[in-house]
């Protein structure tokens, strides 16, 4: 064996085993996603590596029938190689018509190597037909990164049209030596570009999954908050329509009872009618807390102003509201969000900084609304982010996080002991705008 045979064994030798591995990564990506492109890609690889495995035969040997398997093997992985595209992009389905196509490697290998005696005319139509094949599988995963955003199919296309075009040089360098070894080192290349561009593939899918997933944690996570409102409307309506009233006819049944009665009865009745009014009094406050009717009826700037007005008579300490005269219009999920984080979030000021002061400023943009609720109190320390606060049991900013993520808007909470609190909402505005 001469030195040039010896150093074509020894390129042959590492892409196979780069091949090999290839083919393992790809049979293993099956394995743990169950595509089946992922099953084809692998055996391409395989095909690949028992054609590396019969051109080294034949180095060895010399022997013709390597030869033959070596063409063979060569047109078969060009067509596994298609055939993986089109199950990639077009999830096709084999035909028994196929079959046909398959055929031609192995019958015109068994011409060309037996039977012609002329090289151009025995090479020719195998390296036309295998740099047709490895053409269409560029053009097959080109096609599907022109209707996807997909980078692997970006890379594969690209390696497979390169490696198509380096096909044809086949006849008039490779077949004489002229590529030895550089052309096993550039074979490995396009093998590892494959490769790179099914790790993308992989990657993009995982992405793709992830995001359908946000989406569809997003969607209930809005039915769940939608249905919660619902459920809280409906109690709201019952307690004013239903039992409200009853409380109200009970009153005047004790007032016109007060009119009848002995005098020394009528203290007893007052305090009957006192109690009552005390009920309703907690009903209103009830009705109002589960659905505020300002919120149904005039919208969320008066609504935002209202709660803070309410908040700012119950207590010493000054507090601001600061709004334009207009906010821009958002969904009915994204106003009950807005509603119910600014009520957890003076809910808090109530309980850990009653003394200190309390700015709220509402402002929009074309894009957004966001809301900022500031504290002078004593703080605490943020740093640990808001999770820290839903493992320890104290659910509010949790839940406001959850509300307003659900309409696709974001929350930040920045503070530090005795620095006091700044909630910063973000949501999404809809079209148009509210006068």
């Amino acid at each position: 064996m001469n030195s040039t045979s010896i150093i074509e064994l020894d390129a042959a030798i590492l892409q196979a085993a780069v091949t090999i591995l290839a083919s393992g990564l790809c049979f293993a990506l099956y394995v743990r996603y169950d595509r089946r492109y992922f099953a084809w890609f692998g055996t391409a690889w395989a095909l690949y590596a028992a054609r590396l495995a019969a051109i080294l035969a034949f180095v060895i040997q010399q022997n013709p029938v390597w030869l033959f398997w070596h063409q063979v093997f060569t047109g078969e992985v060009a067509l596994a190689l298609l055939w993986t595209a089109l199950v990639f992009g077009r999830a096709a389905q084999w035909r028994n018509a196929y079959w046909l196509v398959v055929a031609f490697p192995p019958l015109w290998s068994y011409v060309a190597i037996y039977r012609l005696e002329n090289f151009l005319l025995a090479a020719g139509p195998a390296v036309l037909f295998l740099s047709a094949a490895t053409f269409a599988t560029g053009v097959m995963f080109l096609r599907y990164r022109l209707a996807h955003p997909s980078s692997g199919a970006s890379m594969l296309a690209a390696t497979f049209l390169l490696w198509g075009l380096h096909h044809l040089d086949y006849p008039l360098l490779r077949a004489r030596g002229a590529w030895t070894p550089w052309g096993y080192y550039l074979d490995i290349l396009f093998v590892l570009g494959a490769c790179g561009g099914i790790l993308l593939l992989v990657n993009h899918e995982l992405a793709e999954g992830l995001r359908q997933r946000t989406e569809q944690l997003e969607h209930l996570s809005r039915r769940m908050v939608r249905q919660h409102e619902e459920e809280r409307r409906r109690l709201s309506l019952a307690l004013h329509d239903e039992t409200a009233q009853v409380f109200a006819a009970l009153k005047l049944q004790l007032g016109s009872i007060g009119e009848r009665v002995d005098a020394t009865l009528r203290p007893q009745v007052a305090s009957a009618v006192s109690l009552v009014d005390a009920g309703l009094r907690q009903i209103r406050d009830v009705t109002h807390d589960l659905r505020p009717s300002l919120l149904d009826d005039l919208g969320l700037l008066p609504a935002l102003r209202s709660l803070v007005g309410e908040f700012s008579s119950r207590r010493e300490a000054p507090t601001t509201f600061e709004a334009p005269e207009a906010l821009p219009v958002v969904s009915e999920e994204t106003e009950v969000a807005l509603y119910r984080a600014l009520q957890e979030s003076l809910s808090n000021v109530g309980r850990h900084a009653h003394t200190a002061p309390v700015r709220v400023v509402a402002s929009a943009d074309d894009a957004r609304i966001s809301l900022l609720v500031s504290d002078d109190g004593p703080g605490f320390d943020a740093s640990r982010g808001v999770d820290r606060f839903e493992a320890t049991g104290h659910l509010g900013l949790a839940g406001m996080r959850e509300r307003i993520a659900a309409v696709g808007g974001d929350l930040q909470v920045k503070s530090a002991p005795g620095t006091g609190v700044t909630i910063t909402l973000s949501v999404p505005t809809a079209e148009g705008s509210r006068s």
